[in-house]
């Protein structure tokens, strides 16, 4: 069974994404995110059954979850999936985030706030 992504491109162009992003691109950059999403909740959006299994709230969430890290991917995403915070092109000094910050963790702050909501990144709540 192939992973899925939790949103779909009429998800990202009708509700929540920038438009940034369209054809293979922007099922490329859902997928990724997706896997982000499951990384984030410790795998528990597959344990649940993938979306069905979710609530309508959490789905939707998780939704809007994934269009946002999409966009964040396409655009600064990449350099700041490393977790870099800073850089400095007059003095070439880069600067790391800090291990609590989202982007420390190659997430946009969007995505750990939403995901948040969903109660599935909780080490204390399962599916």
């Amino acid at each position: 069974m192939a992973l899925e992504s939790y949103a779909t491109a009429q998800d990202y162009q009708a509700l929540y994404g920038s438009g940034r992003l369209t054809g293979s691109e922007l099922d490329d950059a859902l997928w990724m995110a997706s896997r982000d999403a499951d990384r984030l909740t410790l795998g528990r959006i597959e344990a649940a059954g993938g979306m069905a299994g979710l609530n309508d709230r959490c789905a939707e969430l998780v939704k809007q979850a994934v269009c946002r890290q999409a966009d964040w991917l396409a655009g600064d995403g990449a350099v700041w999936q490393r977790g870099l915070k800073r850089y400095d092109i007059g003095g070439i000094q880069m600067e790391f985030a800090s291990a609590g910050t989202a982007a420390a963790v190659g997430v946009c702050d969007a995505m750990a706030q939403l995901l948040a909501l969903t109660g599935l990144c909780c080490r204390e709540v399962g599916p």
